[in-house]
């Protein structure tokens, strides 16, 4: 409940402080959509790293998993391996959408909860 409060209390932030021009970070420079992006990708999958750490399965929704999946491909190139994230990791084409952009980001989609 904790972490929803301050999601939406960032959220709103967020929204409040649109603007035109582009937004440095480190050394790239993004519209602040692109900043709401990369904030979803982060905020979604260190959620289900913590759900995972905390013995919880927690799934991505399908199709959150596979929008968040197409933006990732923009954003994490492998300028950012291995500093920012792991290698990728392969899984079967058939396999779902959370699956692929876990293994994308480098983290292994059957990693068992830890109660």
């Amino acid at each position: 409940m904790l972490v929803r409060d301050r999601a939406t209390e960032v959220l709103g932030r967020w929204a409040g402080t649109l603007v035109d021009e582009p937004i440095a970070i480190d050394d790239r420079h993004l519209t602040s959509p692109m900043v709401a992006a990369v904030g979803a990708i982060e905020v979604t999958v260190h959620g289900w790293d913590v759900a995972r750490a905390c013995g919880e399965h927690r799934p991505i929704p399908t199709l959150m998993a596979a929008e968040l999946l197409d933006l990732a491909r923009l954003f994490v190139t492998r300028h950012d391996r291995p500093s920012r994230f792991a290698a990728p990791l392969n899984v079967p084409a058939h396999a779902p959408a959370q699956d692929h952009i876990l293994a994308y980001l480098g983290r292994d989609p059957n990693w068992p909860c830890q109660p």
